[in-house]
């Protein structure tokens, strides 16, 4: 499947690599359908980028490559869906925000991180309750 992207231009998407949403982002709720982008010039970053919506796109980053020991308990992923954790691929993003394109300002959400499952193909934007973790955390210090 080809879209056309503000950000990156005409694109192929793997539909077998579509990951659902079905709940949606907030603030988004109804982009449900959404592909990985990986640009070599871009790492460590990555691009989650919409499917329904080809001008959204969320730069999103591995939230150990930050904060090494950040954790998401499984109980708190559990709340809200039913996955198999002993068979399946979970993964753990945090979306990144470049304030006015100033790389020195960018904060990322660690209080409500994307987590993915691989193997499903299904995601969702998980709040943290009551967590020490910050929702403007600085990727400079």
């Amino acid at each position: 499947m080809k879209i056309l992207t503000r950000q990156f231009g005409e694109i192929e998407i793997d539909e077998s690599k579509i990951i659902n949403v079905p709940a949606g982002i907030p603030g988004f709720q109804d982009r449900k359908r959404y592909s990985m982008l990986q640009k070599e010039e871009a790492a460590p970053f990555l691009f989650f980028q919409s499917v329904d919506d080809p001008n959204l796109s969320f730069v999103i980053l591995d939230p150990s490559s930050v904060i090494p020991d950040y954790l998401v308990e499984e109980k708190d992923i559990r709340r809200v869906v039913s996955w198999d954790f002993d068979n399946d691929e979970i993964n753990l993003f945090v979306i990144v925000t470049i304030p006015n394109e100033v790389p020195e300002n960018a904060t990322a959400n660690f209080l409500a991180p994307l987590v993915i499952n691989t193997k499903r193909k299904e995601g969702l934007q998980l709040i943290l309750q009551n967590s020490t973790y910050s929702c403007q955390h600085p990727l400079v210090n």
